[in-house]
């Protein structure tokens, strides 16, 4: 039997049971984390198996204020054959404005990967999100980056993310010396549940060449650049929505030799998502129900005329906050050069987030 499955167990046994979690070297210790199992019925014909349980996510999370002004979370997810490490950082905090985080994490640049699983109204990551992540553009990442948020000024708050970090893929050993540098800025208008974002990111391909007398080469500078909008809007204390949308563009740098100084081709890419929430104070065991319209494209060489699109739609169930069923289907549509695809996905997914 694999250890770390009756490992989790205890775990989860000790946080169910109202364990309080000590420890004499940090003023605050809390320990969590999460579980979504998922019924899928894939619509794609060659799937193999067409229809499938599966533990979508497991994690446990750990956080502590080792101090008034440090912090240190670490999260590890667990899956059928695997643990890994997901986060593990340190955050500095020397003023309420100000704040430093130093380790392996999420990087704050597209909006898609901000929001939380469990916050996120599609059942996985943007298509647009994961193609970043794939480049680098997005995602975990070893490094430093400082938040500063400025005073408010008529009710309008600003801040900004600055950072550079290995650019490398997680836990994959460093094959050159280059550093990816990251921005994001984001404009907040609480009165009206408004919040405006943008990221920018740069960096540079190096490898070893035994061809040129330094033994080594670098590529032009690879960006990409993002926009996106959220709105949160409360119509009364039975019904509210939310709105969000990203767009992104960039050098697909995967498709070119830009080390050898080829010009790599942009890709484009955007997603939007509509839910509106509604709460039956008046019924028993339910708190909320939702439902999700999503939205998603990705072209990966615009030069070209293919293109993946998904379309969604999500129906949830909140028995409370942390406790959550959704169930629904996800059309997908790849226009290829050779051929097109089209087939539907029907997901029921349990989920609890603790």
């Amino acid at each position: 039997m694999n250890y770390k499955v009756p490992v989790l167990m205890l775990l989860l046994a000790g946080i169910s049971s109202g364990v309080d979690v000590e420890n004499s070297l940090s003023e605050k210790f809390d320990l969590g984390g999460y579980i979504d199992a998922g019924f899928t019925q894939w619509g794609f014909y060659n799937a193999v198996p067409s229809r499938e349980f599966s533990i979508r996510r497991a994690g446990i999370e750990l956080g502590a204020s080792v101090t008034q002004t440090v912090e240190a979370d670490i999260q590890i997810e667990l899956q059928t054959d695997a643990v890994f490490l997901k986060d593990a950082f340190l955050t500095f905090l020397p003023c309420s404005r100000l704040e430093m985080r130093f380790g392996q994490f999420k990087r704050q640049t597209l909006l898609g990967g901000m929001l939380s699983s469990w916050k996120l109204p599609m059942f996985d990551r943007p298509l647009l999100y994961d193609f970043c992540e794939n480049l680098t553009y997005a995602g975990r990442d070893i490094g430093v980056d400082v938040e500063l948020d400025l005073p408010a000024v008529k009710g309008i708050e600003l801040s900004g993310i600055a950072g550079f970090f290995n650019g490398d893929e997680r836990g994959e050993e460093r094959t050159d010396s280059e550093f990816l540098y990251s921005f994001r800025g984001q404009m907040e208008v609480p009165s009206f549940g408004l919040t405006l974002g943008g990221s920018a990111v740069s960096h540079r391909l190096g490898q070893e060449t035994s061809s040129v007398p330094e033994g080594y080469s670098v590529s032009a500078r690879q960006n990409s650049f993002s926009a996106d909008v959220s709105v949160d809007y409360e119509v009364s204390n039975w019904y509210e929505f939310s709105l969000s949308a990203e767009a992104a563009t960039g050098d697909n740098w995967s498709l070119a030799d830009v080390v050898a100084g080829n010009t790599a081709p942009s890709f484009l890419g955007f997603w939007g998502a509509l839910t509106g929430f509604y709460h039956p104070w008046n019924v028993r065991g339910i708190k909320t129900v939702s439902l999700s319209v999503c939205y998603d494209q990705l072209t990966h060489n615009t030069d070209l005329d293919t293109r993946e699109t998904t379309v969604s739609l999500i129906g949830s169930v909140y028995p409370t906050d942390n406790i959550r069923f959704r169930f629904g289907g996800e059309k997908h549509n790849i226009d290829g050069i050779l051929s097109d695809s089209f087939y539907t996905d029907y997901i029921f997914e349990a989920g609890l987030n603790f």
